[in-house]
This record gives structure tokens, C-alpha cells and sequence, in this order.
């Protein structure tokens, strides 16, 4: 039973995580920036990502409790204002198409032709692991009850895990995505996350009001 329990948490963090990641929308940067790279350092480029993006984004789960102390912010206030980072992204992806990997968009080119390792930055962080996928993080951290600390944490390890991982699939499949979708193709699909997250969002906030409201 404790093991469906837990299959059924880090199933919710997947599918609270995945459409913020959207790695989807990823597609489009990574081949662009990678155009004039060998299939295998693509591949080394998707992998390296992945693995920093993994790190960062551990690095802000397990670090949530001391920010959390440092600044004196309430657990409450942690979920209201991830579900209101959370929300602002969502709108973007709704009414524009656009999510954290568009913010690379505009430096395509001059990447390009520097020729410069561009698994950390732009992969890594923003278009994998930017300011939504870390709020998420943190809210999920808070959330957490006191008496399942150790359980917790490992279940939203575990799911980060796996998201990363399916991030990396995408991405090592890109070409083959792009062609089957097409931008149309990807740009519905942004949309359609970006409904998914409102709705995350939402229930951020609200989890964080109702604490408010009894405290």
C-alpha cells in the first residue's frame, strides 16, 4: 500500500512538473542552436542539459527549508506566490504560445556562432529548469508534512528524476518531434500546458489561502 502511495505522489509532481518544463517547446531552441553541431555532441549537448537542470532543480528542493528560514517567509506564502509565478506562466503559454524556453529564442543566432557549450545555459536554465519549474519545486517542498520528510523528498526526487529524463528523450528524439508536429503542431500543444498549469497554479494558491485563513 505505501508503495502505491508513493507511485501515486511522484505521479502528481510528474504531472505537476512536466507541463511547466514543457520540453516541447524546447524542440525548436535545441535544434536551432544545435544546427551545426554532429549528431554526437547533440546528443552530448540534450544529455549535459538534462543532467544540469537535474541539479539545479534538487539543489532548490533541498535548499526550500533553509530560504525558507533565512527570510522568515510562512509556508503559506511560499504556495501563494509559486502559484502566482506559476499562474503569470501559465497566461504566457495561453494567450501567447510562449514559456521559459522562448526567452532564448531571440539569441539563436549569436549562439550559434560563437560555437559555445550551450548545455547549461540556454538548456539548462531557462528553457529547462527556469523560475516556473523552480516555483513548482519549492511549492511542492512546502507541502510536505512534517511527519514525512524523508519520504517526501523522495518522492519529488524521484519525480524530478523522471521528468528530466522524459525531457531528455524529447530532445533526443527533437528532429524527429519537429517533423511530426510541425510548429502548429507545438504551439497547440504550449497551449494546452499552459491550461494544465493554471490550473496547478490555482490550487497552489488556494491551498496557500486556506492555510492563511486558519493560521
Amino acid at each position: 500500500m505505501e508503495i502505491l502511495v508513493a507511485l501515486k505522489y511522484t505521479s502528481a509532481v510528474v504531472l505537476g512538473l512536466l507541463p511547466i518544463i514543457n520540453p516541447l517547446s524546447t524542440v525548436p531552441i535545441f535544434l536551432a542552436l544545435t544546427s551545426n553541431m554532429p549528431a554526437d555532441m547533440r546528443q552530448q549537448q540534450a544529455r549535459k542539459a538534462c543532467i544540469y537542470a537535474f541539479a539545479i532543480l534538487i539543489a532548490f528542493l533541498y535548499a526550500s527549508n533553509a530560504i525558507i528560514a533565512l527570510f522568515g517567509i510562512s509556508l503559506a506564502g511560499i504556495r501563494v506566490a509559486g502559484g502566482l509565478i506559476i499562474l503569470v506562466l501559465s497566461f504566457r503559454m495561453l494567450f501567447s504560445g510562449e514559456d521559459d524556453a522562448s526567452r532564448v529564442a531571440d539569441d539563436v543566432e549569436e549562439v550559434r556562432r560563437a560555437h559555445v557549450d550551450i548545455s547549461f545555459t540556454p538548456l539548462a536554465m531557462p528553457a529547462i529548469s527556469g523560475p516556473g519549474s523552480i516555483a513548482v519545486i519549492i511549492s511542492y517542498a512546502s507541502q510536505i508534512p512534517d511527519d514525512q520528510q524523508v519520504a517526501g523528498y523522495l518522492v519529488i526526487t524521484l519525480a524530478t528524476l523522471i521528468t528530466v529524463a522524459i525531457t531528455y528523450v524529447v530532445l533526443y528524439f527533437s528532429s524527429r518531434i519537429a517533423r511530426f508536429l510541425g510548429e502548429q503542431g507545438i504551439h497547440a500543444l504550449t497551449k494546452i500546458m499552459g491550461f494544465l498549469i493554471a490550473c496547478i497554479a490555482i490550487q497552489f494558491i488556494a491551498s496557500g489561502i486556506k492555510e492563511f485563513a486558519t493560521t
